[in-house]
């Protein structure tokens, strides 16, 4: 669960009412911390991100830290389905996913957000030129967020996003994504492809 709310901040192409947002398809490797009065996950995934067909892949192992491994699971909101696959076992499991795909709800940075100013990372000409902003906005169980969210100047690529939750049963957390070697578009179509012993 943690996990797909971390793949709703993921993607960033100009929507009404937005600054800016990235693009609807990328692949990324991902680093999620998450943090709240008794929970802290750590987590390295690998992420093929298709906002045009309303899915997503996820590869990763959070219990040892591999983010290349044989196994995947996507998440396939068009057909209502996800699969759990492990290439080397060729074993898979589906099932049924719940609710809809939420297609750049927090992705787009919105037209309210208030800027932080621009961040710098590296130096000289390898500088990577960024824009930071921070926004509020309610999650669907009706708690309080705060997000702060760094894009890269021009392009609207995602670099870090920080949301603070309030209240609810799980009390105050603290969500933060990271990425890197990100890159727009999908360079190989076929990680979608179902295994027929599926």
């Amino acid at each position: 669960m943690i996990l797909q709310a971390a793949l709703v901040l993921a993607g960033l192409s100009l929507a009404s009412g937005s600054i800016c947002c990235a693009p609807k398809q990328f692949n990324a490797f991902q680093h999620v911390t998450y943090v709240n009065s008794t929970t802290t996950m750590r987590a390295l995934y690998f992420i093929v991100y298709d906002g045009v067909n309303d899915r997503y892949l996820v590869s990763g192992d959070r219990s040892n830290n591999k983010f290349v491994g044989t196994t995947k699971v996507i998440y396939d909101y068009k057909k209502g389905v996800a699969y759990s696959i492990d290439a080397a076992a060729r074993t898979c499991s589906k099932y049924s996913l719940q609710g809809q795909f939420d297609d750049q709800q927090s992705v787009c940075v919105p037209s309210d957000a208030v800027s932080l100013g621009p961040f710098f990372y590296g130096y000289n000409r390898h500088r990577l030129n960024s824009q930071s902003y921070t926004y509020n906005t309610t999650t669907a169980d009706g708690r309080r967020q705060n997000v702060i969210t760094t894009v890269s100047e021009g392009d609207c690529v995602p670099v870090v996003v920080t949301r603070t939750t309030t209240g609810g049963g799980e009390g105050n957390s603290l969500y933060v994504l990271g990425y890197n070697d990100f890159y727009p578009g999908i360079r190989d179509i076929t990680v979608f492809d179902i295994p027929p012993y599926c």
